[in-house]
């Protein structure tokens, strides 16, 4: 075997490992009830029991069955012998509904542009084909994410995704083969939403040479107030001499632009602001009361912008990564923040502070604040701050 065809074997063979952690994610998330790697079926009355095949079956609760097919590299002549057993696969199994072939999300522009113009072409009717889609790997899981999730109302279904978004970054910066691509830099190793891992480690300025083991999870201690702290995902880094670091990430996965942030009563904005400026917290407690700019004295927002004009930074930092406030600085207060767009599949991270100064930059909204100010509920009891997310 040529050094090349050494290669695509090598990268081959670690895309499929890595599907089969992408399905174990699926499976743990509840998204499907199992899967099975290597499927094969036959026409009846024929000897070839196992002449249609596909790397992957998936099974959904409800008994839906979705066939998989993986490749590193745009091949047409290849796609046409998977139409031909996507299409009998699909005519002898009854349950099977889809079926797709999935690409690495590694793959440069220019080798994406293959697979993403004759998926455009499919979904265009210029071609007949019996694969359902082309698509990455980020997009793949999506698909499964929104079958799995159909029967939800709307609420529930972002309550969901963004819960499982935490335990897909966890998988993501603890999987062991995108430490193994990251730590040699092999072409030839693909990972798991590896794109969103690198970002994350480059963002946390780690020495790959130096680095042993990367742990995440999401199980992070309530605040001592009994709330939930802005810390969504903890990671910590063994380096090679066995000393450690954590890492705090807030997650936010969105598909509109402004949403709610941070939720307090109008005096805990004082006692972590400036306890001691009773101006600013009277007028904090105006607006609680009212619920809205309108309903307060012409006066008192003046002096409400004016008290909460140096504090602005703080208020930032502490609204959206808990900087500030109650817990442990190391473990709840959170360092970076990674959004996610539903709409765009895209991702960018930040760390608070630079986050916080882009969001300074941003338009002034109430009180001559980034953030849009209401109430959750009755109003009267908390103040909720919204912002816009994609930065």
């Amino acid at each position: 075997m040529s050094s090349s065809n050494s290669d695509k074997s090598k990268r081959g063979n670690s895309l499929q490992r890595v599907m089969y952690y992408l399905f174990e994610l699926s499976q743990s998330l509840g998204y499907i009830k199992e899967f099975e790697s290597n499927y094969s079926i036959g026409k009846p009355g024929y000897s070839d029991s196992n002449q249609f095949k596909a790397p992957y079956i998936i099974t959904f609760y409800d008994k839906t069955e979705w066939i998989v097919y993986t490749t590193t590299s745009f091949r047409g002549d290849r796609i046409k012998g998977q139409y031909w057993d996507a299409q009998n696969i699909k005519e002898l199994n009854d349950n099977v509904k889809k079926a797709f072939l999935v690409y690495p999300d590694s793959l440069n522009e220019a080798d994406k542009h293959d697979f993403v113009t004759r998926d455009n072409k499919i979904h265009s009717k210029g071609e007949y084909a019996t694969i359902d889609a082309l698509l990455s790997q980020d997009s793949f899981f999506n698909r499964i994410e929104q079958y799995a999730l159909q029967t939800l109302s709307t609420s529930q279904q972002k309550d969901k995704e963004g819960n499982n978004f935490e335990k897909r970054v966890v998988a993501t910066l603890s999987n062991p083969i995108n430490l193994e691509k990251w730590k040699t830099q092999d072409l030839m190793i693909e990972g798991l939403h590896y794109h969103l891992f690198e970002e994350i480690v480059s963002i946390f300025n780690l020495d790959r040479t130096k680095v042993k083991i990367i742990n995440s999870n999401n199980k992070i201690e309530k605040l001592p107030t009994g709330g939930m702290p802005k810390t969504d995902v903890l990671t910590k880094v063994t380096y090679d001499d066995e000393s450690e670091e954590y890492f705090t990430i807030s997650c936010k996965r969105c598909s509109s632009n402004s949403v709610s942030v941070h939720q307090y009563s109008a005096d805990k904005f004082a006692d972590v602001l400036d306890p001691d400026n009773s101006e600013l917290r009277r007028t904090l407690n105006e607006f609680q009361q009212h619920g809205n700019k309108s309903g307060m004295a012409k006066q008192d927002v003046q002096i409400l912008e004016k008290e909460l004009k140096p504090h602005l930074m703080k208020l930032c930092q502490w609204a959206l990564g808990g900087i500030g406030g109650d817990g442990n600085p190391e473990t709840q207060w959170a360092q970076f923040i990674l959004v996610y767009d539903n709409n765009t599949e895209d991702f960018t991270i930040h760390t608070t502070d630079d986050y916080c100064t882009k969001l300074l930059a941003d338009k002034k909204r109430s009180f001559n604040t980034p953030f849009s100010w209401t109430y959750q509920g009755k109003r009267g009891t908390n103040i909720q701050l919204k912002c816009p997310i994609n930065l």
